[in-house]
């Protein structure tokens, strides 16, 4: 009859310890612990044609084709902040700015034109997320003889 008592026991004992281990102070004993890991989260930023943007800048007048993807790499649906920046001589100038919403697991791209002036050497240009603080960029340079 004990034998039996002690089996129902320990069915009875694993089965609160999962019930427990299903709340939120459960799953913190568990990570505690290193048995539990927290889903993944976390954004990733590119252009979305990284081979299709210029070393060199032909005309002093460029006009610029930016794609760039956001991928949100967690469960739930994220809005995210995103400019676009020319930066010359330390100087930077907001060229285009939005907000969009992603969902989880999912992509989006953004895709603007550019219209800027070559001077100084060349020109660098910042695709920037506000939150989490992410950042890509590329500098070109001005063709030779166009000065500036």
């Amino acid at each position: 009859m004990w034998k039996g008592w002690s089996s129902i026991a320990l069915v009875a004992l694993v089965a609160a310890a999962a019930g427990l281990a299903q709340t939120g102070a459960g799953h913190a004993f568990l990570q505690r612990a290193g048995l539990f890991q927290p889903p993944v989260s976390y954004t990733t930023l590119a252009f979305a044609h990284p081979e299709s943007l210029p070393i060199q800048l032909k005309s002093r007048h460029a006009s610029l084709n930016v794609s760039f993807v956001i991928h949100n790499v967690s469960r739930s649906s994220h809005a995210y902040h995103w400019s676009i920046l020319v930066v010359r001589a330390g100087r930077s100038h907001r060229e285009a700015a939005g907000a969009l919403q992603v969902p989880g697991e999912g992509r989006a791209t953004v895709s603007r034109t550019v219209n800027r002036k070559c001077v100084g050497g060349g020109l660098r240009l910042v695709v920037r997320l506000a939150t989490p603080p992410e950042s890509v960029d590329f500098l070109a340079t001005c063709s030779a003889g166009q000065g500036g």
